[in-house]
């Protein structure tokens, strides 16, 4: 038996993944053939379709009464489709005009002169006069044949009565038929034929869902700012990718190392994770995104309130937001229930099981995104990032005095001294340093494969010469991304128990951070002969 929307809408929300693969299979046809039926382009009409769902997918949480679902789905695929006309083709929002199916003037249908051509060239002749139809009847007849849908999915689909679903459908036969009168008495089967060759691939859903950035831990998105920050641009106007904003803010190319603290903390694992200012404002000034932060006093209702009103408007206008933990956890807050009594988010904790919090349990540091503008072109964020990247390596700290960093070089030097030194520390300590390790290996192995691919996608922009350089460099950070992986690989074994860290598993990751210190070294002087060619 058939699962109901609601079922499904509440098992992905719960964290099911294949509930919404459900979904997606479901109406992949309305969706796509509603795209289809307004760009008229079956790649382009793909394309928005997987938009659609990723949107659906990011923003389910806005979705007030899971009944309404396809209605809901919808108005999300005319949103999208709309915008991206907008976007690539604004000469077709003239021809559209206003997609209300039952506000829709219906101009007279002018058949064009009978075609004599072959079958190739009759389904060619069946798809222009598809497209010549008016949208009140071109939507309906491209959802019925496209993915053949009822009647009744239809209506459903478009919130119109069964019976005008069917007349719909009917009138637009007709239509097509004065068309291509000496056909008509293959043309049914014909565009039925036409439209089968089109049909979306039977691996859609998945694709889907594999598009979709799921936040959490050991999923190639390590750094929780980024991370958090693409999933909470991705159902906005102008995402843009983790790798991108890895490469653009610098933290691709970092490195750094606790340099302690007045509690007596020696090592912590936010030298791997946490960001600084710095990287914050690159990322702005490349994507155009601007971020203000707020702070949540928990114990001031009146501060409360105000960051909750914020919080929710925000989402209203269609803009998530990024939370900080006490634990530099970084939450995404997409939907809110009870008038933001209760915040609906995902996090890298729990990134299969969206949670639910009250405001005053969110986290200190509240970011929101501001209005969006144009940002550096992408010669200039490359060119900002190779300088970002030569500065990482060459500073020796970031800030002075309680929750300062090695960076760098430095990083790395002390770093090695201090697995060297080991014996000398308590079997407490031994352990926090184990541990920390263990995590920067994780996160830098993804950094660095971020830079590679950063650095390969983006070197086309500059001069010959630098292209030489950069190509060299992303062929460096990809040999210490293998030697990092593989260090962090043979680390699993020893991070649950760090007890059983032993004296020559501590030489071999000496030798491996020795080893890692050359190639970035090397890197880096490919970055800056880049620099100098731009």
């Amino acid at each position: 038996m058939e699962r109901p929307d609601a079922e499904l809408v509440g098992l992905t929300r719960g964290g099911d993944r294949e509930a919404f693969g459900a979904l997606v299979a479901r109406y992949q046809g309305h969706v796509y053939g509603l795209a289809y039926s307004m760009v008229d382009n079956w790649a382009e009409a793909q394309d928005i379709a997987q938009e659609t769902f990723i949107r659906a997918f990011t923003n389910l949480d806005q979705l007030r009464d899971p009944e309404r679902f396809p209605a809901w789905l919808r108005r999300i695929t005319f949103s999208v489709t709309i915008n991206w006309i907008r976007a690539f083709r604004p000469g077709l929002v003239e021809r559209l005009g206003d997609l209300d199916i039952d506000a829709l003037d219906i101009p007279d249908f002018q058949p064009g002169p009978p075609e004599v051509v072959e079958r190739r060239e009759l389904a060619d002749a069946v798809l222009r006069a598809v497209a010549s139809l008016p949208p009140k009847y071109r939507v309906p007849l491209t959802m019925f044949h496209l993915d053949g849908l009822s009647y009744q999915k239809v209506a459903d689909f478009l919130d119109v009565p069964l019976g005008t679903a069917k007349s719909l459908i009917h009138r637009a036969r007709e239509k097509l038929k004065l068309s291509l009168a000496p056909y008509a008495e293959e043309l049914t089967p014909m565009v039925q034929e036409v439209f089968n060759e089109h049909k979306l691939p039977a691996a859609f859903a998945q694709k889907v869902l594999d598009n979709v950035p799921t936040l959490g831990w050991g999923r190639q998105r390590e750094c929780t700012f980024l991370g958090a920050l693409e999933a909470a641009l991705t159902p906005t106007a102008h995402p843009f990718s983790y790798t991108d904003m890895m490469g653009w803010s610098g933290m691709a190319f970092r490195t750094r190392w606790f340099a302690g603290n007045d509690s007596g903390a020696r090592w912590c694992p936010s030298c791997a994770v946490a960001e600084m200012p710095e990287a914050m404002l690159a990322t702005e000034k490349a994507t155009g995104w601007p971020t203000r932060i707020d702070f949540m006093k928990e114990d001031d209702p009146a501060t409360v309130a105000r960051i909750t009103e914020r919080i929710v408007a925000s989402i209203d206008a269609g803009m998530p937001v990024l939370a900080y933990e006490p634990q530099l956890n970084v939450d995404v807050v997409y939907g809110y229930e009870d008038r933001g009594k209760v915040l609906l988010l995902r996090d890298y904790f729990t990134p299969d099981s969206p949670l639910a919090l009250p405001p005053p349990k969110l986290g200190f540091l509240i970011m929101f995104l501001g209005e969006h503008s144009e940002g550096l072109s992408r010669r200039e964020a490359l060119t900002e990032a190779l300088r970002i990247a030569v500065l990482n390596w060459k500073r020796e700290r970031y800030s002075e005095g309680p929750g300062a960093y090695w960076y760098g070089d430095a990083a790395l030097k002390r770093w090695i001294e201090d697995i060297g030194e080991a014996d000398q520390f308590s079997q407490e300590e031994r352990n926090q340093l184990c541990l920390v390790g263990w995590w920067n290996y994780d996160t830098m192995t993804d950094a660095r494969q971020a830079a590679v691919t950063f650095l390969r996608d983006n070197a086309r922009l500059l001069s010959a010469e630098a292209q030489r350089h950069i190509a060299r460099a992303a062929d460096l950070y990809q040999q210490e991304t293998e030697l990092l992986g593989a260090a962090h690989a043979d680390r699993e074994v020893f991070a649950n128990s760090p007890d059983n860290w032993p004296a020559e598993t501590r030489q071999r990751e000496r030798d491996i951070l020795t080893q890692a210190r050359d190639i970035e070294e090397r890197a880096v002087a490919e970055l800056e002969k880049a620099l100098a060619a731009v």
